[in-house]
């Protein structure tokens, strides 16, 4: 049996869809990788908080699964809106990579060795929120495009020092030299780091085996906080879930007009419902 597995065309994106499309041919079965242009593929210099949770970088995927034009889809779970395509699912995810952020210098200096007023590269109110908490002094200009693009831009020196996320210098298989920032200092956004796969509703058990639960009960808080309070790309906003035996440790950030953080052990087996409880309390705070 083929599987057709749809992705967006750029080199990481490309690179989690291999890394799946192996697993899924060790259990033998045959796979194809179809590329499809996405919103945020093509309106590369509009910010992503301007998208208005569209799912810039999912839903013309999910629409061709819908369509039966693929069988399964590829996504980096933090794109994935709330709201699905009608009759698809996450049904799968990967073992969760690495949730932190990173930052690259042109020169290699770290945070604090950057010259004052340092130009930063990062379309993320998230990013900028947080570092300037970190150095207030930082200059924060808009920067999209694929990782490859990025680096082109910092290394043409456009920019002192870009950030992104850890996980795609390590899935392209990088060598670079960058500040690496645990996600207890920078709160990364729900599901950084965490590949997901999209089946047809009823056809999850094709890619049950793909699944890792630690993962998937991580994303689930996360997702769980960040749809009752509401936040997309347009509040800067972090949240972190991470499983230790028969706990969760969460972090839950968020920065604007008032600063709010949020430190909890949640047990395993309600991990769900004391997660609402957080996030519930937090809005009743604000």
């Amino acid at each position: 049996m083929k599987l057709k597995i749809g992705t967006r065309g750029s080199k990481l994106a490309l690179a989690q869809t291999k890394l799946v499309a192996e697993k899924i041919e060790k259990e033998g079965y045959e796979t194809e990788i179809k590329i499809i242009k996405t919103a945020g593929d093509v309106m590369k210099d509009k910010p992503l908080h301007e998208f208005k949770g569209i799912g810039a970088f999912v839903r013309a995927i999910d629409m061709a699964l819908a369509r039966k034009e693929i069988d399964l889809a590829v996504h980096s779970y933090k794109d994935v809106p709330s709201l699905r395509v009608e009759g698809t699912k996450i049904s799968a995810v990967l073992k969760r990579d690495s949730p932190c952020d990173a930052l690259i210098s042109r020169s290699g200096e770290r945070l604090e060795d950057l010259p004052e007023g340092a130009k930063i590269g990062t379309s993320s109110l998230r990013r900028r929120a947080q570092f300037s908490r970190l150095r207030s002094d930082l200059n924060f200009e808009n920067l999209r495009g694929n990782l490859d693009t990025r680096l082109r831009k910092l290394k043409d020196g456009l920019y002192d020092a870009i950030i992104v996320a850890e996980a795609g210098i390590q899935r392209l298989g990088l060598k670079l030299d960058y500040q690496r920032f645990p996600p207890d200092l920078i709160v990364p956004p729900p599901n950084q780091g965490i590949i997901a796969v999209a089946t047809r509703e009823g056809e999850e058990e094709l890619v049950s085996f793909l699944n890792d639960e630690d993962t998937w009960l991580s994303a689930q808080v996360e997702r769980a906080i960040a749809k009752e309070l509401g936040f997309g790309c347009a509040v800067p906003f972090g949240v972190y879930a991470e499983v230790n035996g028969e706990r969760l440790r969460v972090f839950c950030e968020i920065l604007g007009e008032r600063y709010v953080r949020v430190e909890e052990t949640l047990n395993k087996s309600s991990a769900i419902k004391e997660a609402l409880e957080i996030a519930r309390r937090i809005k009743s705070e604000r």
